[in-house]
């Protein structure tokens, strides 16, 4: 079931605070959303079921529709209902209806046992949810293998529920806390060996039984992976025994043999603990070097599915053994043909097989650089030689391609190819890029080789050349003319791949200017052939960027390049980077020369957007009929011309932005209600200002009108981050200040009222992330303006109500603002006037506002993502540099707060360390543990 969040309607929505439905409509919303072909119907009745189902009478609901057994659709509603309802709506019941709750979901599952498995797995997750969290209940094991284990019919279901059990414990859905975690974990591991005898059983009594030798295997990995195990008594048991038996038959069903592969990978990870594992992993790596000949009958067979398998038991293996390999190489556990069966999987003529086993080359050689250790590297060279080779054969394409086709950069075996140019970036100092980089030209030049190979080895050489050293003076000079020396007959493909050889070899052919001649007219032959003029583009902007010293000479040819991509075939992406390289180049050249140089790049791009903002032409997304597409490349050339102005001189940018400001003026107008237009022109203007900086004050007056007029009838939010970017640029300069603070107040004006709406912050995350960056600006360059204005207690009262904000961006702003708010005291090198301004603007914020900011703080970490507690740590760290003693005070009475409602999760003992350990920080980085360690406890 998928129910997705519609529109409201008055058929089925009654009043947010849902009175109990009778049965009967309930079946009703639920035949209109499984069997009525009306999509408002269906709509209608997904909105109300999703009400019901965060309503409180969800509890009785779904019991009741498991009880009627009407249909498969309505069994799984209520099993997907109960579910959710216990994972994260379980403090809704009070603690007397536990029990009750139990016994119900036990009757379900003994009464549904033969219903279709997606429903016995969600009752199951129910089941295993309430175990976790009803604490009274510490005989969960014990108590379901009595009840579903006595009989083959429920065996399956007892056996769904013990798979499901370990796996919800490591669910962080499932707000458990960490000493309840601690406590459960436990708690498995007492019951671990009566499950694992449980499973030998299974498999004994029923040894021809595929569906149930799957569940066990299933179980088993998910027991496994919880850690707490008896490792002597695993590694006798026939279970470690039993999947790898599975592997070795011919006629198994591939759900069970794909079962046995997870069971054994699960166990394979658990051994990378060589020293709590010993015993269990010297009997895996005994089994799995047996499964080598299965390996290679599968390859024989081509049966790619069991390779695929096979493989990643290899690569697990190899992977969880890696570190004790590297230390203790040619010993039992050491054992270095683990390598050779991964160099077979490599082999295999099917790249995804082969693709399966790249991470472990990627640790072995992160894990070898950090050694640095000569010797060692010398053992594991001659395995990556063999790799390389392996993997210039996967390079290689279908020989039938035509000839005059490129290959496809978007499908999957472009994917794999890349990944193999990341692979031999990470791996290619173990056998040195150059002579690698000189075999495959060899390769290349021996009479008859295909053209399918000639353009692998051209790909392989491509992903070397950023590693080759810039002063190679004795082959590349050689190699290059040749390389470049391509007949108009050549295949495409080997045609595009020089191309992107060509693009890694510009910093080496910086350094080698005589080879700029040759390589430009090389670019300039693949741009006038279009399947691979895109790709040529690319190497001209990588020409440009790494030479660009040198390029002023060619800047006309550039611009007539530009001028005549669109008619040359180019992608659109490869237009806006020759802008970028086009910018690149005139930020090396004489001033009097950047003028018309950026002058002649914009106004390609500007003529067709006036064009547009005269005409009436239909918008049509990427095409020429596209202002964002004029726009993206303006701002390519803004971004990338970085121009150094010395006291007393003019920009040569200044004259072109404001001839622009016109054209970016009418195409806001114009399409002001386009937000995709909208952001993008904003983005455009962006980088001009930036480009410019305190040139850009003459368009600065109608750009902020023309800003405020449109967010009033239209909330585009990218105007409130532009904003920030002028407040940046100008905030400092007193003349200005009084201007940008209306523009702010205009723009709180209307943005205010909507986020202080019930739903306001989550409903609008995108304009609390651009408004508080915008406050924030305010703060770092005119603080005494912006705490001076009436806006400012209303954007700080917005801003602790954000403290709990569910949004990455927007949280991350509102803290960054409300860390700047309290440093502003703290700042070096103030006047006396201005230290004490700040000084009683924040003490008095605090004084009004430090416990409620206090809890918003506790509360996020608590209740927030994990990744985002770093922003409001540093919140903390401000509000404690600023006032120690007090701030503790404030976190130790928020700290009590939020025990209060979950006291179960943290000790006394806990929370008196936690707040000991904060008040003695003496350092953010200290800071940081102490509240992930905090936020622990409560997850």
């Amino acid at each position: 079931l998928n129910l997705r969040l519609f529109p409201r309607n008055a058929k089925y929505l009654s009043d947010r605070k849902m009175e109990r439905p009778a049965i009967e409509l309930v079946l009703q919303a639920l035949d209109a959303l499984y069997r009525n072909d009306d999509l408002v119907e269906k709509e209608k009745a997904s909105q109300w079921l999703m009400q019901l189902q965060a309503s409180v009478h969800a509890w009785e609901v779904a019991d009741q529709l498991l009880l009627l057994k009407r249909d498969m659709e309505t069994s799984y509603f209520a099993a997907q209902t109960m579910q959710s309802k216990v994972r994260f709506s379980f403090d809704e019941l009070p603690p007397e209806t536990h029990t009750a709750l139990r016994d119900s979901l036990l009757n379900h599952l003994h009464n549904l046992s033969d219903a279709p498995s997606p429903i016995v797995r969600q009752l199951a997750m129910a089941l295993a949810d309430l175990a976790l969290q009803m604490s009274e209940w510490n005989t969960v094991v014990p108590d379901i293998i009595g009840r579903f284990g006595d009989s083959l019919s429920t065996v399956n279901v007892l056996l769904d529920i013990l798979i499901v059990l370990p796996e919800e414990l490591g669910n962080r859905a499932l707000r458990l806390g960490h000493n309840r975690r601690k406590e459960l974990r436990q708690l498995l591991g007492k019951s671990c060996a009566d499950v694992l005898s449980l499973l030998v059983l299974c498999l004994s009594s029923s040894p021809s039984n595929p569906d149930l030798h799957t569940r066990v295997y299933a179980c088993l990995g998910s027991w496994v992976q919880s850690g707490n195990f008896p490792v002597e008594e695993l590694a006798q048991s026939p279970l470690i025994a039993a999947p790898f038996q599975t592997l070795q038959l011919l006629e198994v069903p591939q759900k069970l043999y794909e079962a046995a592969t997870d069971s054994i990978c699960a166990t394979l990870f658990m051994c990378e603990d060589v020293t709590r594992y010993y015993p269990l992993a010297v009997t895996m790596k005994s089994h799995v070097q047996q499964l080598l000949p299965v390996y290679q009958a599968s390859v024989q067979s081509e049966d790619s599915d069991r390779a695929y398998c096979l493989c990643r038991i290899f690569t697990e293996m190899a992977e969880s053994f890696l570190l004790y390999t590297i230390h203790h190489p040619n010993t039992e556990l050491g054992d270095l043909r683990m390598f050779d069966h991964l160099l077979e999987c490599v082999a295999h003529p099917d790249y995804e097989v082969a693709d399966i086993t790249f991470n472990v080359w990627y640790r072995l050689s992160e894990e070898l650089l950090k050694l640095g250790d000569d010797p060692v590297l010398d053992v594991f060279k001659p395995y990556v030689q063999r790799l390389v080779s392996h993997i210039c054969v996967h390079c290689q394409l279908d020989e039938d391609t035509s000839a005059t086709t490129v290959p496809d950069e978007k499908d999957d075996f472009s994917d794999f190819r890349n990944s193999i140019v990341e692979l031999l970036r990470d791996v290619i100092f173990l056998v040195g890029s150059l002579g690698c980089f000189i075999e495959l030209y060899a390769n290349i030049c021996k009479p008859g080789t295909a053209w399918n190979v000639t353009e692998a080895c051209l790909f392989v050489m491509h992903a070397l050349a950023p590693s080759i050293r810039l002063d190679e003076s004795e082959n590349l000079p050689i190699a290059v003319p040749v390389l470049l020396s391509i007949s108009p007959d050549t295949h495409y493909a080997i045609r595009a791949t020089t191309l992107k050889l060509v693009a890694d070899l510009a910093e080496w052919i910086n350094t080698h200017p005589d080879t700029l001649d040759l390589v430009l007219r090389f670019l300039l032959d693949g741009l006038r052939i279009p399947p691979v003029a895109t790709q040529a583009a690319k190497a001209v902007q990588s020409v440009c960027q790494k030479c660009k010293d040198k390029m002023a000479p060619h800047f006309d040819g550039l611009v007539q390049i530009i001028e005549a991509a669109d008619n040359l075939g180019i992608a659109n992406d490869a237009i806006v980077g020759l802008l970028k390289g086009a910018g690149d180049v005139l930020s090396e050249m004489p001033h009097d020369q950047i003028t018309p140089g950026v002058r002649s790049l914009c106004m390609l791009q500007a003529r067709p957007l006036k064009e547009l903002t005269q005409g009436s032409h239909s918008v049509q997304s990427g095409t020429s009929t596209d202002p964002s597409l004029w726009m993206d490349r303006l701002t390519a050339v803004f971004r990338a011309c970085q121009v150094e102005i010395k006291e007393g001189q003019q920009h040569p940018c200044q004259p072109v932005v404001e001839e622009l400001w016109p054209v970016m003026s009418e195409v806001c107008s114009k399409y002001q209600g386009d937000q995709r237009i909208i952001e993008r022109t904003c983005r455009c203007i962006r980088f001009m200002i930036r480009s410019i900086g305190k040139f850009a004050a003459g368009i600065l007056s109608p750009l902020v009108t023309l800003m405020v007029s449109i967010y009033r009838s239209h909330h585009h939010s990218c105007f409130l981050y532009l904003g920030s970017i002028i407040v940046d640029e100008f905030g400092t300069q007193e003349p200005y200040q009084q201007g940008l603070l209306g523009m702010l107040q205009a723009f709180a004006e209307v943005s205010f009222p909507f986020l202080s709406g019930p739903t306001g912050l989550i409903n609008h995350p995108d304009t609390v992330d651009d408004m508080y960056r915008l406050c924030a600006r305010f703060l770092q360059r005119s603080p005494v303006v912006f705490l001076s204005a009436p806006v400012a207690p209303t954007a700080i009262q917005c801003a602790l109500a954000a403290c709990t904000l569910n949004h990455r961006d927007g949280f991350t702003s509102v803290m960054k603002f409300l860390r700047d708010l309290i440093h502003l005291p703290l700042e070096e090198g103030l006047s006396h006037t201005d230290a004490q301004f700040r000084l009683s603007a924040v003490q008095t914020f605090l004084t009004q506002n430090g416990q409620i900011l206090m809890d918003g703080l506790v509360t996020g970490f608590i209740n927030l993502p994990s990744f985002m507690i770093a922003e409001s740590t540093e919140v903390l760290w401000e509000l404690m540099r600023f006032a120690r003693e007090p701030a503790c005070q404030l976190l130790k009475t928020s700290m009590a707060m939020a025990s209060s409602s979950c006291s179960q999760k943290v000790t006394v003992e806990q929370q008196s360390a936690f707040l000991d350990s904060v008040a003695k920080c003496a350092e953010l980085d200290d800071l940081y543990p102490i509240i992930k360690d905090l936020a622990r406890l409560y997850r």
